[in-house]
């Protein structure tokens, strides 16, 4: 286009819309204009607002698990052949002179911890993934890799952080710290001690002098010295001792950031070490990954960045793993919460790598959601719906030869975590069963988005737009098995995230009914009117698989308000400071003999005086309860004040006045294929 004739102006609305508008000096000729095949997009351009212009690439075809009892699924006769093929020959003849040993890495997700979780049973897959596999210290060795966000004493960090699970603040630390424990793992195999001690280790991933951390991450030159050092050392402890470890087979497992802390590991422990960790063959075996989410720095929902900053720049496509699986959540909408696929640059498949998606949303993948949380799985942790997805990544990576245990090898209280419930079973068949018998072609909303964008992603969140439709009173939702068992605030957050929905639907009524041209009307309404107005009947087996074990990511995802216990206790102590400062300098206006003095200090005092969402907090925590008060979309503003200005800015920018995101369930998840 000639810039000297026409000028660009993106508008960023207050929900959260971008729109690209061409300005010119004639009125009339600017609403004529339209989009000409002499106009040159720049390669350097963003897509622009991802309401209408989802992202999915072209090609873009996952497969979609099998339809078979997780829970009685058993190894066919290639699948034994297959297991029977990755034996050590070293540790089944009793050789001692070398051998080679296993070594698992298990990042957690954002803001998912195995000490915190545990005891609720929230706990993700990555926790029981860990729990199953061998750990004899000799050929064997796990170790796990808290999420960002939560505390990880050995890296400095001893409490939550807000910043951890904004921004992925500590991502670079974990990964060095798995770094160094692979060192460990073959020192210690061959010696029986490890190579660094935990204050060394401390001392690397967090110093920014001698060690491995920087400022800003733009490159492995620093970490190829510092680890070539560590290297040396290597050699040198274990020359002459035996076994010899003659080759290092290395199973990598990640869910949310930690998959994508998973994927920059892969890359730079190869680029790093060359393929050889002292004396060992480095050979990446497995990758299993849960819904990569990166968002490092400024997430994909920010007006700018894609969430692909510091290490996640350039470092999510995997190369050398000789078996690998990536998990993707169909009904993940968050715009916090864009995917990146295991595909390579430009869409290109990865050698050995493969895809399945997965109904459900980010956390019924990976684990996380206690049973009971939103009413759905309520009562035992074999309902949620992240037991599909665990039990299949476990079956198929004992297949590739990693050493987890059997299910019939885990003790009692391991296994549990392993079971299907058979209702859940049954629900999860249904709805395999209703994408297939929905004939893409004859179907218009499918066909319609099969044209336009060839990818499973959008057909399964379609299905979704018609569960949602299907609920189109008020008594209907508030009779949802779920809803009906939910908690209070649970509750809430589940009506005011279906006002979300239901203002999408009328967002797309009026783009697609009001006398606009059609090429104005984004993909994404026109597909959103046609799935909800159709009507389709949804089968209750399927009904009830998105009732009680789908859950709503966009209800539960807080952009304002404590989460967590720990941050709850933050908030409440934030709020009796405040209370007290205020006190103290209302007694200092009283008691002052200056008049001058008086005012300004009672100025000062009315800036910390409480807002009414404060009081609350302060008015149950000084009557002794364990709970918080019920949060509201009504005390956005109080809680956005609590927070200061800088969180106030962000709202304002991202589109959003209640307590979660910008627009609700209507919309399609953002896909990349790079970083």
């Amino acid at each position: 286009m000639d810039a000297s004739t026409y000028s660009a102006q993106c508008i960023l609305e207050a929900n959260g819309a971008q729109i690209l508008t061409w300005q010119t000096q004639d009125p009339a000729h600017y609403r004529k204009a339209a989009w000409s095949s002499e106009y040159v997009r720049l390669a350097s351009a963003k897509p622009g607002d991802w309401w209408d212009n989802p992202a999915t690439s072209a090609g873009y075809n996952p497969d979609i698990p099998g339809d078979y009892s997780r829970e009685k699924r058993k190894p066919t006769a290639r699948e034994l052949c297959q297991r029977a093929s990755h034996v050590d020959p070293a540790a089944t003849d009793g050789l001692q002179c070398s051998t080679e040993i296993h070594v698992g890495i298990f990042f957690d997700g954002t803001n998912n911890n195995m000490e915190r979780d545990r005891p609720l049973l929230g706990h993700s897959n990555i926790v029981s993934l860990f729990d199953a596999h061998k750990d004899d210290r000799k050929t064997c060795f796990r170790y796990y890799i808290p999420g960002v966000g939560t505390p990880f004493r050995q890296i400095g960090e001893t409490t939550e952080s807000d910043d951890g699970k904004a921004f992925a603040i500590g991502g670079e630390s974990r990964i060095y710290w798995a770094m160094l424990l692979v060192y460990n793992a073959v020192c210690a195999a061959a010696t029986g001690n490890d190579l660094l001690q935990e204050a060394e280790m401390t001392q690397l991933v967090t110093s920014y002098g001698g060690g491995l951390k920087t400022a800003w991450h733009l490159g492995n030159d620093k970490a190829r010295t510092v680890l070539r050092g560590v290297h040396q050392r290597l050699l040198t402890a274990v020359e002459g001792r035996r076994p010899t470890v003659l080759r290092l087979n290395l199973s990598v497992f990640g869910f949310s950031r930690g998959a994508a802390q998973a994927r920059t590991f892969c890359n730079w422990l190869q680029e790093a070490t060359g393929g050889m960790v002292g004396t060992a063959t480095l050979r990446l075996r497995f990758a299993g990954l849960f819904d990569t989410v990166a968002s490092v720095g400024l997430a994909d929902s920010s007006p700018v960045g894609t969430g692909f900053m510091d290490w996640a720049d350039g470092t999510m496509e995997i190369q050398g793993v000789e078996r690998g699986l990536h998990y993707v959540a169909a009904h993940e909408i968050r715009r916090s919460f864009p995917l990146s696929t295991a595909r390579g640059q430009g869409g290109i498949a990865v050698s050995g790598l493969s895809e399945y998606i997965y109904p459900g949303a980010h956390s019924d993948l990976g684990g996380g959601y206690s049973p009971g949380d939103q009413g759905k799985a309520a009562g035992a942790r074999a309902k949620l719906l992240s037991q599909i997805p665990l039990n299949d990544m476990h079956f198929e990576a004992i297949n590739a030869g990693t050493e987890l245990k059997r299910k019939d090898q885990l003790p009692l209280e391991i296994k549990s975590d392993f079971v299907v419930d058979e209702g859940l079973d049954s629900a999860f068949a249904a709805y395999t069963q209703w994408t297939t018998q929905l004939d893409e072609k004859a179907d218009d909303v499918a066909s319609r988005a099969k044209a336009e964008v060839d990818g499973r992603m959008q057909y399964h969140m379609q299905l979704y737009w018609r569960w949602r439709a299907s609920k189109q009173t008020d008594a209907q939702f508030k009779q949802m098995v779920s809803y009906r068992t939910a908690s209070a605030q649970d509750k809430q957050d589940l009506w005011e995230a279906e006002g979300d929905w239901r203002r999408d639907m009328e967002q797309a009524r009026r783009a697609v009914e009001t006398s606009a041209p059609r090429s104005t009307v984004g993909a994404v309404s026109r597909a959103l009117y046609q799935a909800v107005k159709q009507q389709v009947q949804v089968p209750p087996l399927v009904d009830a698989f998105f009732d009680q074990h789908v859950h709503d990511s966009h209800a539960g995802f807080w952009l304002l308000g404590p989460q967590t216990t720990y941050d709850r206790q933050v908030y409440i102590n934030e709020v009796k400071a405040k209370q007290k400062t205020y006190e103290e300098l209302t007694e200092l206006a009283r008691t002052t003999t200056s008049p001058e003095a008086s005012v300004a200090l009672h100025a000062q005092a009315l800036t910390y005086q409480l807002n009414n969402f404060e009081r609350r907090v302060l008015d149950v925590a000084a009557a002794g309860s364990a709970q918080f008060p019920l949060m509201t979309d009504a005390d956005a503003a109080d809680m956005a004040s609590h927070k200061g200005i800088k969180t106030q800015a962000a709202l304002w920018a991202m589109g959003t006045g209640t307590r979660r995101e910008a627009n609700g369930h209507g919309q399609y998840r953002r896909l990349f294929d790079r970083s």
